[in-house]
């Protein structure tokens, strides 16, 4: 499926996918990537962008 606009990122279009390790989506334009949590059907953060809670 396309996503027209859709990258955090650039605003590109962002195209959904699955490979041996799950689903995830990729922008086309810049290449940012994101898991999609099968558990609820939201995307996962990237470990880097969570914030620690203290």
């Amino acid at each position: 499926m396309l996503y027209l606009k859709a990258c955090p990122r650039c605003k590109g279009d962002v195209v959904a996918n699955r490979d041996m390790y799950g689903e995830y989506r990729e922008c086309l334009q810049c290449g940012y990537m994101v898991d999609i949590d099968k558990t609820n059907g939201v995307f996962s953060m990237p470990v880097a962008l969570k914030k620690k809670v203290a």
